[in-house]
């Protein structure tokens, strides 16, 4: 990679949910502040395969689509890769 593709990679974070079936609500908000903060830190997060109970959850106190916007969620990790290549 060259510096500048480098540098690119370096302001995104890929959260991969599929191994998250269940989150109670301290998770919920531990969720918010990490996603807060790495936003703060002028990261890109990406989220994905987001499980349906945990997407409710998030849904419930707006963090999507407040801090994640739908256009930065993705059924598996290639399509984050095509999405981030893409923008």
């Amino acid at each position: 990679y060259s510096s500048a593709a480098s540098d690119v990679y370096k302001r995104q974070v890929i959260i991969r949910m599929c191994r998250m079936p269940y989150m109670d609500q301290s998770g919920l908000y531990v969720m918010e502040d990490v996603l807060i903060d790495l936003v703060n830190e002028g990261k890109m997060v990406l989220l994905v395969n987001i499980l349906n109970q945990p997407k409710y959850m998030m849904e419930q106190i707006d963090i999507m689509p407040d801090l994640m916007p739908k256009e930065r969620m993705f059924i598996d990790f290639n399509a984050s890769m095509v999405w981030i290549k893409a923008n």
